[in-house]
């Protein structure tokens, strides 16, 4: 099912928006799914702030449908396919769909970028201290048995965490064979589990402020796990970048952390109207206060490099390209 309804006049349309008129002076509304991650997550609470905004900007009568599905990996297909015109992905998922690598068996070639640069989202391995190992390589090297969480799959959580394991030489697999377990769940009973002593590990992608995050740490015995140089190598051949986590990004946090990084982007395809690009693009890259009410991990994001190849990792749609255009911040 298409989720976007394209009024009909587009041309004339067109004609008024080349005059300077706002998009928001069509009379037909448009729906537009948008596909985030469950709820609990930073990025449904980015969604539904994005939402908010862009309702009273599109339209009158228009809606923006937010999904609590299916994160960095499984949003950049639903885009493709244009079950969501919307979604939010990372620029490292963008390069893989881009190229059809990774988690992606065919080229994506249709996406399209609307706002990058929104955060900065760090891979990260949250470790009990009752598990007692300083490194993930200890797992291996102490047959450790661990009971390990992610999100669900789809997620570049999950898919992270085996690029992760992958790095220190194991897989699921071995972990099972160790004694210990996977499982690939919402945050909502990550959370729960970190505090009643049920999970061992959690290797997810986390932005500062994180609230479920926030959570574990507050009320479990936790420490964050730091990568070795050399993973931290590995890991960039496949699109990530260097970055350390700041000391006190969470509660009991005290040290920096060495991992890696990248930022979440607004995507969207090549048949997303033009006008509809320039409306949603013009009001994000607008409302960043109102942004950053709606969720502290969004204070990073600077509009006026959010047009950049390096934030975005997609060439950009034509209506966003407008919109930065218009502001004077690309030339």
């Amino acid at each position: 099912m298409r989720h976007l309804r394209i009024w009909t006049g587009l041309g004339a349309l067109l004609s008024i928006l080349g005059a300077g008129a706002p998009v928001a002076s069509a009379q037909q509304p448009v729906n537009l799914a948008f596909s985030t991650l469950g709820q609990g997550t930073a990025w449904y609470v980015y969604g539904a702030t994005m939402a908010g905004l862009l309702r009273q900007a599109l339209p009158a009568g228009s809606n923006v449908d937010v999904k609590p599905f299916s994160g960095g990996v499984g949003n950049a297909k639903l885009v493709a396919k244009n079950e969501t015109p919307l979604g939010l992905s990372f620029t490292v998922t963008n390069r893989w769909a881009r190229e059809g690598t990774e988690a992606y068996d065919a080229k994506l070639e249709n996406l399209r970028g609307l706002v990058g640069g929104l955060d900065t989202y760090y891979l990260v391995a949250l470790a009990t201290k009752k598990l007692d190992i300083g490194s993930l390589k200890d797992i291996k090297a102490r047959r450790v048995p661990v009971r390990l969480y992610t999100l669900p799959v789809g997620s570049l959580g999950e898919f992270g965490a085996r690029q992760l394991l992958r790095e220190y030489g194991l897989t699921y697999a071995d972990l099972k064979s160790l004694g210990g377990a996977t499982t690939h769940v919402g945050y909502k009973v990550i959370v729960d589990a970190m505090k009643d002593g049920l999970a061992d590990l959690l290797i997810a992608v986390i932005t500062p402020k994180h609230p479920s995050i926030t959570e574990i740490t507050t009320f479990s015995d936790a420490k964050f796990l730091p990568l070795e140089a050399e993973r931290i190598k590995g890991l960039g051949g496949l699109g990530y970048t260097p970055e350390t986590m700041p000391a006190d990004t969470f509660k009991t946090q005290t040290r920096p952390v060495p991992t890696v990084g990248f930022p979440t982007v607004l995507i969207t395809n090549k048949d997303l109207p033009e006008p509809i690009a320039y409306t949603v693009t013009r009001t994000i890259i607008e409302s960043k206060d109102a942004l950053v009410r709606g969720h502290a991990g969004l204070a990073q994001f600077d509009p006026k490099t959010a047009w950049q190849p390096a934030r975005v990792g997609l060439p950009l749609h034509p209506g966003a390209e407008r919109a930065y255009r218009e502001k004077g911040w690309m030339k």
